[in-house]
């Protein structure tokens, strides 16, 4: 492809005599996201080195059982415009489709790119297993039938969801609305009555990631689903996978 081939010919801005590279992460999220970019503003303040690039791509007019391609074409192409070190599609939909979508998207990025990529499910799945949980307490942003479709394809992959709360957003936007209050009050109730290995907040316009990062008192790990894509994107970023097992490099060795 004449895109792939002209975008990993050498940078010489990046190889160059004298040449200063900053680790770059490239991030593709929904349209409808307020969050996304709230978390990449945290995470650098713990990585003042580090630049984050992002682009959107429309959060409707997917198909049902898949992406609709050519947004991500583009987004990819624009994205690499900045050369970025690794690609995350920083959003939930390929858990609801079975986590198998996300994995062809991140061959076409990564040809497109010729960087690693990732996406926020396959991050989270990584990181579950590496960090041995394997029964789950979930939040989901939408309805009963969400939490079900959702408890079926994680326990596809081996994590069963025993626990869950719908909160009942069916417009991605006013999901990030919710308040840390809110999130706290169904985390806690949630974890009390059920004996989860973690509890995961499974939208990236959630606002979970403050409460990831301090889950004194509710006795487990908590993952929110737009830090956990962070994270593996970092440890891609930090740790590129040469002739590594795929798990080995996509998984960070614990939460932040």
């Amino acid at each position: 492809m004449t895109d792939a081939g002209r975008i990993r010919q050498p940078n010489p801005r990046r190889n160059g005599p004298g040449a200063v590279h900053r680790p770059t992460v490239g991030v593709v999220l929904p349209s409808s996201n307020r969050t996304v970019e709230r978390v990449a503003h945290a995470i650098r303040q713990d990585r003042p080195e580090l630049d984050i690039c992002m682009t959107r791509v429309p959060y409707d007019g997917h198909p049902n059982d898949g992406y609709e391609l050519e947004g991500f074409r583009q987004a990819t192409r624009l994205l690499s415009d900045s050369r970025p070190d690794v690609i995350l599609w920083n959003a939930t939909r390929g858990a609801m489709l079975g986590f198998e979508p996300d994995r062809a998207l991140c061959r076409m990025i990564e040809e497109i790119a010729g960087v690693p990529a990732t996406t926020t499910a396959l991050a989270t799945l990584r990181v579950l297993k590496a960090s041995g949980i394997r029964r789950i307490a979930l939040i989901a942003q939408g309805g009963r039938e969400d939490c079900e479709r959702l408890a079926g394809t994680f326990g596809d992959e081996g994590i069963a969801v025993i626990a869950s709360v719908a909160l009942g957003i069916s417009d991605n936007f006013d999901a990030a609305a919710v308040t840390d209050d809110d999130l706290i009050a169904a985390a806690a109730d949630l974890c009390a009555g059920a004996e989860a290995d973690g509890l995961l907040i499974w939208s990236t316009n959630l606002g979970g990631h403050a409460l990831s990062r301090r889950c004194a008192g509710l006795g487990v790990p908590v993952f929110d689903s737009t830090t956990v894509g962070f994270d593996v994107a970092l440890a891609l970023l930090d740790d590129p996978p040469r002739n590594k097992p795929p798990d080995a490099a996509l998984s960070p060795a614990s939460p932040r």
